[in-house]
């Protein structure tokens, strides 16, 4: 499943952010533990669904208030984690507790298409336990590769998903393309002048 959601920054421009993992995106649906609540995305049940929806497609029922707040202890879960392995730091045992409960859950079967019987919608406890196991995968598997961007105005968290683990920005359209002009621009402002080859200088009248 391919990672990666909209966002709009600061002065309002919308850019893509892959995070590299759907558990990443899922953590990302808040602020991250920014203390920023404009970022929040899941405030009624019904954005969790649609969000749920749009990455695992329908589901059977709609999501009741417990479930949302199910899905936020979840999500709190995989923030801190996240941050954790991001620093270089031991992740917090209560919230790996947390995480290994939601992924203990029956997640989403995989079903083939093409049958005569259409399969079974997942449930909303489904599709979080779908994410937690994503997180156990992720979290234990390549937690050297979760990382801040490189950029000193930015502190997103993604997973480097690339084969050579050379990954450092956020976005190579966002922080990426700023740190390319901010080289440019350094370098043009450190390089000599040169003078064309066969031209003098001015000659000062007196």
């Amino acid at each position: 499943m391919r990672s990666g959601q909209w966002f709009i920054d600061g002065i309002g421009a919308r850019w893509y952010f892959d995070s590299g993992a759907l558990c990443l995106d899922f953590a990302y649906t808040g602020d991250f533990g920014y203390d920023n609540p404009a970022w929040e995305r899941l405030r009624t049940p019904a954005d969790l669904k649609a969000w749920l929806v749009e990455r695992h497609g329908p589901l059977s029922t709609d999501a009741e208030a417990d479930e949302l707040s199910g899905a936020k202890e979840l999500r709190s879960a995989i923030t801190r984690i996240a941050r954790a392995h991001a620093d270089g730091a031991a992740p917090d045992p209560e919230q790996i507790d947390v995480l290994n409960s939601w992924a203990a859950r029956p997640d989403i079967a995989p079903a083939l298409g093409g049958g005569t019987v259409t399969p079974v919608q997942a449930s909303t406890a489904q599709a979080l336990a779908t994410i937690a196991r994503d997180a156990v995968d992720v979290f234990s598997r390549d937690s050297d590769r979760i990382r801040r961007c490189a950029s000193q105005d930015c502190d997103l968290v993604f997973f480097d998903g690339s084969r050579p683990n050379s990954r450092r920005w956020c976005s190579m359209q966002h922080c990426g393309n700023r740190a390319k002009v901010r080289a440019h621009r350094q370098r043009a402002a450190v390089r000599p002048k040169v003078r064309p080859e066969g031209l003098e200088p001015p000659t000062t009248w007196v």
